[in-house]
């Protein structure tokens, strides 16, 4: 292929530049230990007393927690790890669910599933009879068991916002051993964001609905709707909304979708995986520009912002109602804004696991594997507008690009669910991805300062509550908690895990910073830096990468990593190319800038 051909030259002339050597650097993967376990992409790493077991049957699932009881050891049962925090963890015996693929429907229009039923093959399983759920997740791969246990959510003010809230039963194996069914409403307050505390989900009874269609219309807007009320007011009267915001250009792109009848013409299924061959050019552009941002010399600092930004541009441009619709239908033809399509198809993209030759961003083989820490806050719906000045405020002191689709910006009511992120509070959730370098324990992504200055307001000066599943470690340590957490909640949750896990059997370090008994993480053991991924907030700098120190910017008293003599710059659209290709640009304009420094 051409694109290989253009690689192997590219590479040449870069590995001969010392600003940007090594360009993609192949780190070992460390050997764990037998019965050390990690998240899909390793943040978290477990270190258990046993190997992952793998139940098929409730009676399995008995016969291992009756073994915990009597060796003394405890018990965690997970999905497919997508969470990325330390609630997957356990000290004792690891148990994999997903084998537990039961479906059904019931006489009163209720589904139930098995743990291990992903949220595409629920939504699969229940367009086969005419049904449907009113909100899912983002992502169609995680299992549902998983899903509602760390609250995962769509983006809903008018109707149900998360998995959680739609669950009406469920069957649980308790601390005790014993087989138990969970329908009163007091109960599931707290089983519906359970966190793997309460017990093991065996099924779950979900509320759906007549099977219905989603029309979802893109369009462009200036960011002062995110002040003057407007956007809040689009989050109230609309079915399902999603904001991306791109700060630095000032601009919005919104997806609106509505509920319309299911015989409405359209078939839309939205995936989201990767060539190897796109992974390839996304890694080596990524380590340049953080190669570059990086540096003590400023100028080479400036041109790596220069080159995340326009990343930043291309994926604004992905977004835009002109392209961002453009999708292939069963009949190969292609429709544009907007489509239509059934609401597991479009809410529940999935890409391929397994598949090395178009899968999911993070599958493909290393070094070319893109993986990003995803940070997610939710904080009140009404106090968006200062939310966003304060953001826009760092950004301007900063640079910072978001160059994997902008800020996300997604809605919610208010919850009655003991542990739902939405607790007593209609709230904005406010997501974006910090992709991790290839060495990732010693180098420094690009953007730390403004990222990392943003999520400590958002935590401190908003009170804003971390994703369960989601965000640096360090915003799910004591002290976090004890500011994230309503304290009536908080002691509600704690008698439910004493209730139906009276000897700790389901109790890992996640669980007792929870009930404030330990203050431990389980933190990747080969950390070195440890405020490059969050896993703390620095206080010095050698907790940074090599060319940064830990410093505070202007205006915020936050300890966060940034580079030496960098100076912020505002980037326009015009010192970009109208098409925003990326490999063109990459391969023939960004060379002779590399060239031109005087570093």
């Amino acid at each position: 292929m051409k694109f290989h051909s253009n690689l192997d030259l590219y590479l040449i002339g870069m590995f001969s530049l010392c600003l940007v050597q090594p360009l993609v650097t192949q780190i070992t993967r460390p050997s764990q230990g037998p019965n050390y376990y990690s998240s899909y992409i390793r943040h978290a790493v477990c270190r258990a007393t046993d190997p992952i077991k793998y139940p098929k049957t409730v009676e399995d699932i008995v016969a291992i927690v009756n073994e915990a009881i009597d060796r003394g050891v405890k018990v965690k049962a997970f999905g497919q790890r997508h969470s990325i925090t330390d609630v997957i963890c356990t000290d004792g015996i690891p148990i994999d669910m997903r084998s537990f693929k039961s479906v059904e429907m019931n006489a009163d229009e209720t589904s139930t599933f098995g743990a291990g039923v992903t949220v595409q093959e629920a939504g699969d399983f229940l367009l086969q009879h005419k049904r449907a759920l009113k909100v899912l997740p983002a992502y169609g791969n995680i299992t549902l068991a998983g899903a509602i246990g760390t609250g995962a959510h769509g983006s809903s003010i008018k109707f149900h916002s998360s998995l959680s809230a739609q669950v009406a039963r469920m069957t649980i194996v308790n601390g005790l051993g014993k087989v138990m069914v969970i329908s009163s409403r007091e109960d599931l307050r707290s089983f519906k964001v359970h966190l793997g505390l309460l017990g093991i989900i065996v099924d779950v009874t979900l509320n759906t609905v007549p099977l219905y269609k989603l029309k979802s219309h893109t369009a462009v807007a200036s960011d002062e709707v995110l002040t003057n009320g407007e956007a809040i007011g689009w989050a109230k009267a609309s079915d399902q909304l999603t904001l991306y915001w791109f700060p630095s250009i000032s601009e919005i792109v919104i997806s609106n979708m509505s509920v319309v009848p299911a015989e409405t013409v359209g078939d839309i299924k939205l995936f989201m995986s990767t060539t190897f061959e796109s992974n390839v050019l996304n890694t080596i552009y990524k380590e340049s520009a953080f190669n570059l941002s990086a540096s003590d010399c400023t100028a080479a600092s400036t041109l790596g912002k220069k080159m995340l930004h326009f990343l930043d541009m291309r994926f604004r441009t992905q977004l835009s109602p002109d392209t961002v619709c453009e999708r292939q239908t069963p009949t190969n033809d292609t429709e544009t804004n907007p489509i239509v399509g059934y609401p597991h198809d479009l809410l529940s993209a999935v890409c391929g696991e397994d598949d090395k030759i178009s899968a999911c961003a993070w599958s493909h083989p290393q070094p070319y594997s893109t993986e990003t820490l995803d940070s997610e806050f939710d904080f009140p719906l009404d106090d968006m507008p200062e939310v966003v000045r304060t953001i826009k405020d760092i950004v301007e002191k900063t640079s910072t690009a978001f160059p994997a689709y902008g800020i996300i910006l997604r809605f919610s009511n208010e919850s009655d669910i003991y542990m739902s992120t939405s607790y007593k509070r209609p709230s904005c959730h406010l997501e974006f991805q910090l992709w991790k370098r290839s060495d990732f324990y010693n180098e420094a992504s690009g953007n730390l300062a403004g990222y990392q200055t943003i999520l400590q307001a958002l935590s401190k000066q908003f009170n804003a509550r971390s994703h369960w599943a989601k965000s640096g470690l360090v915003y799910h340590s004591s002290s976090i908690l004890d500011k994230k957490l309503n304290s009536f909640a908080r002691q509600r949750f704690i008698a439910a895990m004493q209730k139906y896990d009276p000897n700790g059997i389901f109790l890992n370090n996640f669980g007792r910073r929870l009930m404030n008994k330990d203050t431990e993480i389980d933190f990747d053991p080969l950390t070195t830096r440890c405020a490059l991924l969050d896993n703390c907030f620095c206080s010095n700098s050698s907790d940074c990468g090599g060319q940064q120190n830990c410093t505070s910017i202007s205006g915020y008293n936050y300890p966060v990593c940034q580079t030496r003599n960098i100076v912020a710059t505002q980037f326009e659209r015009h010192d970009y190319p109208a098409t925003f290709e990326v490999g063109h640009w990459f391969f023939n304009s960004f060379p002779p800038l590399v060239r031109s420094l005087t570093c």
